[in-house]
């Protein structure tokens, strides 16, 4: 099973891919290459079918050599087609279906003389009917076939001396004549055509012998091309039903992940509720329970189908991650076997068959059993029920039951676990809750079933104290089920609001953040454009007072303005260099060398020549060579 899903889960990837295997033009011509295999001349159709089945597997190894999945490596090695037959095949015919004449020289030389004969046959029966000598004599004026030989019918009275008769009418009247004249030709013809036949046999005979000579391959290939037709086959149905590749093992687990039934899940845009199912070592049993049509059955199945699915390695109805192990046996009690014929009641059709279950649990056997022990006492059955799932528990078998009797819903037993099928609103949600049974829930069932209110009243009445009390808990129970799962969609509901308004503030907070720091970008490109135009024309300044006295204060002034522009377009990282006071340090913005008079927190105070410079300490380094 295992390597039979490597190959289905290889195949359903490729489908995603649009690359399923080309498998349309592979006929399977078993029986015919079984033919020829045996000796038997095959006929010129099923040689045609033999050669394009052969191209098509051609296609298939093709398409396998191209894929790197192992399990497909594996096919693709195993294939051996026997091409050169199909081209010797493909080339034999023509369109038409009829040996070629291309591919054989002398069977075209012998239907050419055919052809030659039967038109100079057939000139001389036109001859005989555009024969004036021969018109009193014709029963008719038309050309016809006895015994392979062309023929005239002749009026009785004129057969003598004319040919060979090759019978006459049933009324006696004409007699059909091959004219002396014609009987060569036809003799002729005849023995062509008989050549014709025989060179048309012979190499019928020799391609089937060729056929023969490939047939083990030929077969071998044909089945495994059928094997991975079966396993494409395999993937599509998974696919339809949007399934999964489970995980297989030999330890009785099954753990399927939102799980449909089959048959449900391949309707057409139908709404299935998915279930989680498991069972293991520790949780040998799963005890399902809830109201009448409320869904335990369709759970039960979807078990049984999933296990019986796993067997052929067909994809299961389920999610990722899944896994459901091999199983063997598979035993099942589902529905009723009453027969009278058998002398069966349903209670005894029941015990009949949780004996054979009885007989057969043992650890990898998975026994499914809906309504355990009904058909009897309720208060017996009940006892019964919990004493067959707690045998086939300590078999050690896998087991799911359905029941409504209240004390297997209390079972103790850790290894037995109760879920119950959830009721809400009045009606059957078919979801199943773990941990919890659910009550049957006859009445309500019934009521929305439209059984009349009388009848229901009278029942509500003619149940007793202790039934109405039990009745009455459960329903209170559901109710405070029922409140609870409103609390948690209004919790639910308030979370994604405030999630909603989180989502906002932060979007908020973003849009404001950008704002600032354009509003930031734009004062920094404000300020460096003023102090550029500052600084150009304290560069003018500088040129018309350069022999002035005045000449050191422009320069101190410039230097000033280059270190302020620098701070206010410094981007840099902030530097770990913190100089000493009195230290010579190298001063980035104005690319000199000074002395530090003193620090002030990121700034520091530098003597640059005769010029005193304050300037960020990322703007300052150590003193260079």
């Amino acid at each position: 099973v295992t390597e039979a899903y490597a190959l289905v889960g290889a195949l359903a990837e490729a489908r995603v891919k649009g690359e399923a295997p080309p498998l349309s033009a592979v006929a399977d011509v078993r029986p015919e290459v079984g033919r020829a295999a045996r000796g038997v001349v095959l006929e010129p159709g099923s040689l045609r079918s033999i050669g394009g089945a052969i191209a098509g597997l051609v296609d298939v190894a093709e398409w396998l050599s191209r894929r790197e999945a192992p399990a497909i490596a594996a096919l693709s090695e195993a294939m051996d087609v026997p091409g050169h037959v199909g081209v010797r095949l493909s080339a034999a015919f023509d369109a038409g279906g009829q040996l070629a004449d291309a591919g054989w020289p002398k069977l075209a030389a012998l239907r050419r003389q055919c052809d030659s004969l039967r038109a100079a046959v057939q000139a001389a029966f036109e001859r005989v009917l555009r024969d004036e000598g021969w018109a009193e004599m014709l029963q008719e004026q038309y050309v016809t076939e006895r015994d392979g030989r062309l023929v005239v019918p002749v009026k009785m009275s004129h057969r003598k001396g004319l040919g060979i008769v090759h019978g006459t009418s049933a009324s006696g009247e004409t007699a059909y004549v091959e004219p002396g004249f014609t009987v060569e030709l036809q003799n002729d013809l005849r023995a062509v055509r008989d050549a014709v036949d025989a060179e048309t046999q012979r190499i019928l005979a020799e391609l089937s012998s060729m056929v023969a000579r490939v047939a083990v391959p030929l077969l071998a290939s044909i089945e495994l091309t059928g094997a991975l037709d079966l396993a494409s086959a395999k993937a599509d149905l998974g696919w339809r039903w949007e399934g999964a590749v489970p995980r297989v093992g030999a330890d009785g687990v099954v753990d399927l992940r939102r799980a449909r039934h089959p048959v449900l899940a391949l309707r057409p845009g139908a709404s299935v509720v998915a279930n989680d199912l498991r069972l293991d070592s520790t949780r040998r049993c799963l005890v399902l329970t809830g109201p009448n049509a409320g869904g335990k059955t369709v759970a039960l199945k979807t078990v049984g189908l999933c296990a019986v699915l796993v067997r052929l390695a067909i994809p299961l109805p389920v999610a990722e991650g899944s896994r459901c192990d091999f199983f063997e046996p598979i035993l099942a009690d589902i529905g009723d076997v009453q027969s009278v014929e058998g002398d069966l009641s349903t209670f005894s059709g029941h015990v009949g068959r949780l004996r054979e279950a009885l007989a057969l649990a043992r650890p990898g056997t998975l026994v499914l059993v809906d309504e355990v022990a009904v058909g009897t006492d309720p208060a017996q059955g009940a006892a019964l029920a919990a004493a067959v799932v707690a045998a086939l528990v300590e078999a050690n078998a896998r087991v799911v039951v359905t029941t409504h009797y209240p004390e297997l819903k209390a079972a103790a037993d850790e290894r037995v676990v109760v879920a119950g099928m959830e009721f809400a609103d009045g009606r059957p949600t078919y979801r199943l809750v773990v941990g919890q049974a659910s009550g049957s829930q006859a009445l309500l069932v019934a009521q929305r079933l439209g059984l009349p209110p009388a009848v229901l009243a009278r029942a509500h009445a003619l149940l007793d104290e202790r039934a109405a009390q039990v009745a009455r808990l459960l329903s209170a129970l559901e109710d405070e089920r029922q409140a609870v799962r409103d609390t948690s969609r209004q919790l639910d509901t308030r979370q994604a609001a405030i999630e909603g308004r989180d989502a906002d503030l932060a979007a908020r907070e973003a849009k404001l953040q950008a704002k600032i720091d354009g509003a930031q970008r734009r004062i920094v490109e404000a300020t460096r454009d003023r102090l550029s135009a500052m600084e150009a024309e304290l560069r003018e300044l500088v040129k018309e007072i350069h022999a002035a006295p005045s000449l050191k204060s422009a320069n101190q002034a410039l230097a000033q303005v280059r270190a302020a522009r620098a701070a206010l377009v410094d981007d840099e990282p902030p530097s770990d260099y913190r100089p000493a006071v009195g230290e010579r340090v190298w001063v980035t913005t104005v690319a000199q060398h000074g002395t530090v008079l003193a620090l002030h927190g990121k700034d520091a105070e530098v003597q640059v020549k005769s010029v005193r410079l304050r300037v960020p300490l990322a703007r300052v380094e150590g003193a260079r060579r």
